[in-house]
């Protein structure tokens, strides 16, 4: 793919004086064709409204997919909602059905009519990834200036088609967001959702209980009638609750589902209900999973329900790659001719293999964060996910919640399904947390129980869910001297502080100075060779 100013001048050459370029892809120009010959204006590119009377039409029409795509959708955005991107819905027609996204990019998608009620076709506002999904029925992302419409330059868009039974596209599933936070996966994260509220939508759809259809679907299904006897089930499910599928008949679904059995107890037929997390508990151990439990009905009468099980892990393992929970450098990024340096990066090398935690210190600027970043990289967990944290950067009063989650209506303004806290974000692989000694002394006794224990609580939690973390901890601060005067516990130190890294400041590797100097330089396209002696003869003595 060309860089985006030469798609910003491929653009403005079709448009202003119709050059068709060799360099776009083709999805694009042939798009970008059909737009002028249906007359858009490509200076515009705003969304289109809707009379609001068919919109109801449309709403009740697509109610279904609507409930069911919800809580997909929800469970991204609760991953998603700090890197300002926005999850929307469609029908089949590019109509916007629903619209999830923070304060920031609902404030830009008000701007352009990304909203409920607008319409996207190409036809209307041009060259976008949910009327160019629709034109073509296959997924696709659009990129800055690849969009027809001046308006949409600044955005990235990924949208995937979802199906019915007999291959129809039924809506639309989009991520769309700051061209700026592009993320080359982002449509690996839509075709996953879209095929996730596609099977949820077959399965309402047909609610059939055939066993090559149950043994097809990626989650697990259990069904059981009015009495909680297991009728049917999937070899997923067993995965999932870790029994042989000769045992499953044997397992009390009351108690598996003790966690919601009330409300299953107590829900009209007539209702789905959707939990983005519960616990079912199996024998002596409980799995944590994403659940909807459906009432199934034969001639009028209430028979029994589906039970649809997903793992939590599964999903969080997609949206942590958006959310940017991935490390970016490793030891190779490292610039230096400096020989303690070198010996620095062959020590944290070594201790990168090992699984205890580790502290690194150093001035502000020597590269803590970077070396957080190796380490992980070069370790068995470079593949889960890295989850860096500013502690100094945390409210005090949403520290806990922040790093360790909350259940359901644990405190005012709480997420009604509960949060998972970065702990649980980053199990299996890696968390940084730098500036360590600003957490304020009540969170560290905490942080040190869940380093003891490799637990973790939730804010109003009834129980403690094991982790399989590596942490990693940085500070620029003398944290010996900060014990002295009761600022930070010695226990929690020395259960951070079990390999030690410390970071050299510049000044220290003076044969460095000249060295990163001319790396930034050429990093920022402003490599000067005739840079003068005496700059850098000032570089040197500063």
């Amino acid at each position: 793919m060309i860089s985006i100013p030469n798609i910003e001048a491929r653009w403005e050459n079709f448009v202003k004086n119709n050059q068709v370029p060799k360099d776009v892809r083709k999805e694009i120009l042939d798009s970008w064709i059909r737009c002028k010959k249906y007359g858009v204006d490509p200076f515009e590119g705003s969304g289109e409204d809707i009379d609001k009377g068919e919109f109801d039409k449309i709403l009740k029409n697509k109610r279904e997919l609507i409930e069911i795509a919800k809580p997909i959708m929800l469970g991204l955005f609760n991953v998603v909602k700090e890197s300002n991107y926005s999850i929307i819905l469609t029908d089949e027609n590019a109509v916007v059905l629903k619209v999830i996204g923070n304060e920031t990019i609902m404030e830009k998608n008000n701007n352009l009519y990304f909203l409920e009620g607008c319409r996207w076709t190409e036809e209307d506002v041009g060259t976008n990834a949910i009327g160019t999904c629709i034109y073509l029925d296959k997924p696709i992302q659009t990129l800055g200036a690849e969009h027809y419409g001046k308006k949409q330059h600044g955005w990235t868009c990924s949208a995937s088609p979802i199906h019915d039974s007999n291959g129809k596209i039924i809506g639309v599933i989009d991520l769309s967001g700051d061209f700026h936070g592009y993320h080359s996966h982002t449509l690996g994260i839509v075709v996953e959702a879209a095929n996730s509220i596609q099977e949820q939508f077959l399965m309402a759809e047909h609610r059939k209980w055939a066993k090559a259809a149950f043994e097809s679907i990626e989650d697990g299904i259990l069904t059981i009638d009015s009495n909680f006897a297991v009728k049917d089930f999937n070899l997923k499910i067993c995965e999932i609750l870790k029994i042989a599928k000769e045992e499953i008949h044997k397992l009390d679904i009351r108690v598996l589902l003790s966690d919601i059995i009330k409300d299953i107890s107590n829900f009209n037929k007539n209702n789905i209900i959707r939990y983005r997390e519960v616990s079912l508990y199996v024998n002596d151990y409980r799995v944590e999973c994403n659940i909807n439990v459906t009432p199934v009905e034969k001639d009028g009468r209430y028979i029994g329900l589906v039970i649809v099980v997903k793992k939590v892990d599964s999903f969080r393992h997609a949206v942590n790659k958006i959310a940017g929970f991935s490390s970016k450098y490793a030891f190779k990024d490292i610039i230096t001719n400096n020989l303690r340096m070198k010996n620095i990066i062959e020590e944290a090398r070594n201790i990168a293999e090992n699984e205890c935690s580790i502290l690194i210190t150093g001035e502000s600027g020597t590269g803590k964060e970077l070396f957080a970043h190796a380490i992980h990289n070069e370790s068995s967990r470079s593949n889960g996910p890295f989850v860096a944290i500013n502690c100094a950067a945390l409210p005090k009063d949403l520290v806990e919640s922040e790093l360790f989650g909350y259940e359901k209506g644990s405190f005012t303004g709480a997420a009604k399904e509960g949060q998972p806290g970065k702990f649980e974000l980053a199990n299996r692989g890696t968390i940084f947390l730098d500036e360590i000694g600003e957490l304020p002394l009540e969170i560290q006794s905490k942080l040190l129980r869940v380093l003891d224990n490799h637990t973790v609580t939730r804010i109003g939690g009834k129980y403690e869910r094991n982790l399989d973390v590596r942490v990693i901890a940085a500070t620029n601060r003398n944290l010996y001297n900060e014990i002295q005067i009761n600022n930070f516990r010695s226990d929690l130190y020395y259960r951070l502080n079990v390999f030690n890294v410390k970071l050299p400041p510049l000044r220290e590797r003076p044969e460095d100075i000249i060295l990163c100097a001319e790396f930034f330089l050429d990093k920022l396209n402003k490599k000067n060779p005739n840079l003068e002696k005496n700059l850098m003869k000032t570089l040197l003595i500063q």
